[in-house]
């Protein structure tokens, strides 16, 4: 009982985690970027990039590999039970894939959903590998992601650089002369992108998200290498002992704590410095940081301190799935303008206030559904649904 407990609370923490960053996505949704407001001197900058550097892609990390060490504990459940497991765990990526759908359709053009569900029918056909397998699959996920990003980076310098831009005027890096002008113009582009579906009716934003279905979802494609990498390095947590209260747990654990705090804060705090690695900051330093959160989690947990708050913390993550969905939605009806159209009046404080809120409204509506219920609502239809072939299969064998 204490490891499920520890599971969800680590859980809801990157459920609320993950809130911390979106919610600026909704915050700053109708605030275009003028050129004096990118100052580093600006107080606000420095805010902004702190809560960049404790939230930005760290509890999406965190996130993932609470995903793949879901998988695992599923995958030891199906064997123990003798139950075929890719062809009934496809079925449950199946629905995620449709849950991911409709939530970004509807909702949230951000949705990772989708893209986990894509990852996740890849692990489970992995799983099965034996480990060295499993561990160059790893591997070779991990590189061709930090081989692209690394790309991605030096085709940004390399465009941007003097030469470049004297030998080719019309590049899209032409203007930038600075690291300064290069971090303008990314937030110019990303906010207009934002101003132009904040300002739409909720069924225009419905509409826009089919219309630029493919270049909304790029990102959720171009992270698969990273979650198969996560994915598979949540499943190795597991099978070494990780959820273990023995010396060899706890050892692991510590490990996790170190690596994640001392490697995980010096590299990720880069971004701070350098904009080229803003985008490293969020795809490849993240998760390090992201292994010092799970292992801070356990460290809590050890020593007995904040039990209630993580009692509270682990009823969002017993309702994990209802609770991204809802707070996507609370977030999309305060701030985009078919709601209370909040974004109009850009303040940081606002936002963070608002995420306080709306993470405080999670852990209250949980801690009373969780009275009264086992599971959240979409967690219940989602057991139903999933049970389906479960049931089928045990009724052929009988």
């Amino acid at each position: 009982m204490e490891r499920i407990k520890l599971l969800d609370v680590a859980r809801g923490l990157a459920i609320i985690g993950t809130l911390g960053t979106n919610i600026w996505v909704f915050g700053s949704s109708h605030h275009t970027v003028e050129v004096d407001e990118v100052e580093i001197s600006n107080i606000g900058s420095y805010i902004s990039h702190f809560t960049d550097f404790l939230t930005n892609g760290k509890f999406l990390g965190l996130l993932t590999i609470m995903f793949g060490i879901g998988m695992q504990l599923k995958y030891t459940s199906f064997q123990n039970r003798e139950l075929p497991w890719f062809r009934l765990y496809l079925w449950s990526m199946i629905l995620l894939f449709i849950d991911g759908l409709l939530h970004f359709i509807f909702v949230f053009e951000f949705d990772v959903l989708m893209s986990y569900s894509l990852t996740g029918i890849l692990v489970a056909f992995i799983i099965q590998r034996s480990e060295r397998i499993m561990k160059i699959c790893m591997f070779c996920a991990g590189a061709i992601h930090v081989l692209y990003q690394v790309w991605q980076g030096f085709i940004s310098v390399i465009m941007s650089s003097k030469l470049v831009r004297m030998l080719f005027p019309n590049n899209p890096y032409a203007n930038i002369s600075t690291e300064r002008d290069l971090a303008e113009q990314a937030l110019i582009r990303y906010d207009n992108q934002l101003l132009e579906i904040s300002g739409f009716t909720w069924w225009e934003q419905v509409v826009y998200r089919m219309e630029h279905f493919w270049v909304l979802r790029s990102e959720a494609i171009m992270i698969l290498p990273m979650n198969v990498f996560l994915f598979l390095l949540g499943i190795f947590l597991v099978r070494k002992g990780l959820l273990k209260m023995d010396e060899r747990g706890i050892r692991l654990q510590k490990r996790l704590l170190w690596i994640g705090f001392g490697i995980g804060i010096p590299i990720n705090a880069l971004s701070l410095f350098n904009v080229h690695f803003v985008a490293f900051d969020r795809y490849v330093f993240a998760p390090i940081l992201s292994l010092g959160y799970l292992g801070l989690v356990f460290l809590i947990a050890r020593h007995h301190k904040f039990v209630k708050t993580q009692q509270y913390i682990s009823n969002v993550g017993k309702m994990a799935l209802t609770c991204y969905i809802t707070q996507n939605i609370v977030s999309s009806f305060l701030f985009y303008n078919w709601g209370l159209g909040l974004s109009k009046h850009y303040n940081p404080l606002l936002i963070y206030a608002s995420w306080l809120g709306i993470s405080l409204f999670m852990i209250g509506f949980s801690t009373l559904w969780l009275q009264k219920y086992k599971q959240g609502p979409v967690e219940i239809i989602w057991r139903k649904l999933g049970n389906i072939p479960v049931n089928r299969y045990k009724q052929k064998l009988t």
